[in-house]
């Protein structure tokens, strides 16, 4: 793909995405919105590749930290801006992904929970920590199969 293009959609994209995560703030379904502005950010990937869709993270995680009213909702999209080229580059090289990917995320929830209990709020506290933790995990593995699915479906449809 040529560079105008690659340039057009991961503008399109990350034009998206903030809608996305606005649209999350407006009608009280932050998760569902915050998972479908990752899963848009797989397309720069697909249809270009790893380089670009970092590229296309870093930009939209500025675009959200500026535009977003709500911080801690841009926080927690942070980590999950990247896990597209986390996925890419997982799944491509390792059969024991799935651990990987855990991972990753466990040390992303770990890292938002530490820098909003220490940039954002004095105290943060979690009264069920283990059943966040569990209800986090379920949340994760339940996103992953989708998101497998939306990049399945994505690759099919446009023929790439």
């Amino acid at each position: 793909m040529d560079r105008a293009k690659r340039i057009a959609y991961s503008g399109m994209v990350s034009a998206l995405v903030i809608v996305s995560l606005y649209i999350g703030l407006l009608i009280r379904a932050r998760v569902t919105f915050l998972a479908l502005a990752t899963y848009m950010l797989a397309i720069p990937v697909i249809v270009s590749n790893i380089s670009t869709g970092i590229l296309v993270a870093f930009a939209t995680d500025l675009l959200a930290f500026l535009l977003i009213p709500d911080k801690v909702y841009a926080l927690f999209f942070v980590p999950m801006s990247f896990y597209p080229v986390i996925k890419a580059l997982i799944e491509s090289k390792t059969k024991l992904h799935w651990v990987f990917k855990f991972l990753y995320f466990d040390l992303s929830l770990l890292a938002v929970y530490l820098a909003s209990k220490f940039l954002i709020f004095d105290q943060v506290v979690i009264k069920y920590f283990t059943l966040v933790v569990i209800g986090s995990q379920v949340f994760f593995y339940v996103y992953d199969m989708i998101f497998t699915k939306f990049i399945g479906w994505f690759v099919n449809r446009f023929e790439l």
